[in-house]
């Protein structure tokens, strides 16, 4: 296992600002956001050849390419699964972050369940032709949002090149983390690391707060991913709110990280 900064974590600065952090951090990797003004969501060749080598540059490499990419989803879909693919392509990252429809798995129906299947099915397909692999995110409205959904939606898809981006649900009356980690191995292929607090006690409002310091116990879930062969990328998606100084809290993240 390796330690990897999500780019998103500084969105309101520019690309070059997070990798020279995740340099001075000791960061193995990035994870690129897949939106301005780090990376264009159209494919650019020249513009993504800038940030793979300016990724290189600095010693790292690229975890995941984090897009925007929804199958399934409900409403226009403005991006395409060639320009998705050609950024990964173009930054050399192994995996391609993608989302499973744009409603919670509660309230799909049949027809979008078969549909989004349907569309991860194909482009799972396209993706393992170009040597990556896609990873939904299990992310709130969407159809990973648990981990039985996620579970059954790789099973579904059942394709080698689709698999999961596990995080833990922030809502910590609703699912265990170990537990939502449980039911979507072997099939995480990418993780993002946050931590949360409740906010004035109530379990369905939180904090997002350091990692080694919420209601989140990374140290069993890291155990567990370690049994089951995982030797892919944790990664610090976004800084502690409860941190005024942003820097020293993502590298205390990735120490954090290291340590176990």
């Amino acid at each position: 296992m390796k330690v990897a900064l999500c780019t998103i974590a500084f969105r309101e600065r520019l690309l070059e600002y997070s990798l020279d952090l995740a340099c001075e951090c000791g960061f193995d990797a990035v994870e690129i956001w897949g939106r301005e003004p780090h990376i264009s969501e159209v494919y650019d060749a020249n513009r993504v050849a800038a940030a793979r080598k300016m990724v290189a540059e600095r010693g790292l490499t690229v975890a995941v390419f984090g897009s925007y990419l929804r199958f399934g989803a409900t409403q226009p879909e403005e991006l395409t699964l060639r320009d998705m693919l050609q950024i990964g392509a173009g930054l050399e990252a192994p995996v391609v972050r993608v989302w499973a429809s744009d409603v919670g798995s509660a309230e799909a129906d049949n027809g979008l369940w078969t549909r989004a299947v349907a569309e991860c099915h194909d482009a799972a397909c396209a993706a393992e032709k170009m040597g990556m692999r896609l990873a939904a995110e299990m992310h709130s409205n969407t159809l990973a949002d648990t981990g039985a959904c996620a579970r059954r939606l790789v099973e579904d898809v059942d394709h080698p090149a689709f698999g999961l981006n596990y995080q833990a649900s922030p809502r910590l009356d609703e699912e265990d983390a170990l537990a939502r980690l449980e039911l979507a191995l072997p099939d995480v292929y990418h993780l993002h690391a946050q931590n949360y607090v409740p906010l004035n006690g109530a379990l369905d409002k939180v904090e997002r707060v350091g990692l080694g310091e919420g209601s989140i116990d990374y140290a069993p879930l890291v155990s567990r991913l370690r049994e089951a062969g995982y030797d892919g990328y944790l990664a610090v998606e976004f800084c502690a709110s409860n941190h005024e100084d942003k820097r020293a809290a993502i590298k205390a993240d990735c120490a954090y990280l290291r340590g176990l």
